[in-house]
């Protein structure tokens, strides 16, 4: 059997330290391009390959013994302290300690970002292992203007709403979620149930995952009544109620528990004793009681701190050319919105 190439063969031949070999094959941005390429081909020419027991020695002295400080991870999000990026920000910091990381917020919309390589130097400049994107706005364009040096670190996107760049992706699964909600309805006995969602967060964010379990799980039990999109959460009390007795609904599922409590204080009827309600936010996150699912969103801001330090443990930079996804299913939080039908 061939004597396996290790870094310290390669270092030798270049007539340079093993820790930069290390370096090298990691694409550590403190290094020079030029410096990878040559590292990089010679470690090719030469037949290396990484070793996976020492790998999985590594893997194991981290889990067992106490973490150390290991560097910054950061997360991008549009604004600092928006409701969502906070949630996700909880999970990934309780997760982050854990792994010996420390995850810092910068807001990427301001416009000083936006418009330069500043961001890219921002980062670099602060170490930043790796990061953490959260899109959280309807302006799809905008970062699209962000002109930020994707190649020089790890990154995962968090929730659904980042159509560019394609990167890996951790959320919840609103489509198996939606679908658990209409479920979990009908169990209770509700038939005849509606859906109420704005529209355009229920395309863009969601990918209209939202609509599609919706109608799938509906499907399956007959007619679908057909659904009610709100824009800009404008709410029209007329435009409710009419929509509610012409479609005789006894249950309406929402997208966020305010609109829920909008609909409820607008829809004429009794909630839950003459109409159910459920929502696809409920749970410890917000300060409601309305029935739904509870999607778990620290937990989404945990997961993506896992698959980013997986990829700064395998060295992968940059657009991934093939994107992952990894989907955090919700479970049902009571509430008092929703009853058993006799």
């Amino acid at each position: 059997m061939p004597k396996r190439v290790t870094i310290q063969a390669i270092a030798q031949k270049l007539g340079i330290h093993f820790t930069t070999v290390g370096r090298g094959l990691r694409n550590d941005p403190r290094l020079t391009k030029a410096t990878v390429q040559k590292i990089q081909k010679t470690a090719a020419e030469m037949g290396y390959q990484p070793d996976p027991h020492a790998r999985a020695m590594a893997a194991h002295r981290q889990a067992v013994r106490p973490s150390t400080e290991h560097g910054n991870l950061v997360m991008l999000t549009p604004q600092l302290s928006s409701t969502a990026g906070n949630i996700y920000l909880e999970g990934a910091r309780k997760r982050a300690r854990e792994l010996g990381y420390q995850v810092e917020e910068i807001a990427w919309r301001d416009p000083e970002l936006l418009t330069g390589a500043r961001l890219t130097q921002i980062l670099r400049s602060r170490g930043a292992a790796g990061l953490l994107v959260y899109h959280g706005t309807s302006d799809v364009p905008l970062m699209r203007r962000l002109k930020l040096d994707w190649s020089l670190f790890p990154a995962v996107s968090l929730g659904t709403s980042l159509l560019w760049p394609p990167l890996h992706q951790v959320s919840v699964n609103h489509y198996r979620n939606t679908r658990q909600l209409v479920r979990k309805l009908m169990t209770l006995g509700y038939r005849r149930i509606g859906f109420f969602v704005d529209a355009e967060l229920n395309a863009i964010r969601t990918d209209s995952s939202w609509r599609a379990g919706y109608l799938v799980e509906m499907e399956r039990h007959g007619a679908v009544p057909p659904p009610l999109y709100r824009k800009n959460d404008h709410y029209e009390e007329s435009v409710i109620r009419d929509w509610i007795r012409e479609n005789q609904l006894d249950a309406v599922i929402t997208d966020f528990p305010y609109a829920a409590e909008r609909l409820i204080s607008l829809c004429g009827q009794k909630v839950p004793e003459e109409m159910g309600v459920g929502t696809l936010h409920a749970g410890n996150q917000v300060s409601s009681s309305v029935s739904g699912i509870d999607q778990h969103l620290p937990k989404v801001g945990e997961m993506g701190v896992n698959f980013l330090v997986n990829l700064i443990h395998t060295h992968e930079r940059g657009i991934p050319e093939l994107p992952q996804r990894l989907l955090q299913e919700g479970t049902w939080s009571e509430g008092s919105t929703v009853r058993r039908q006799s």
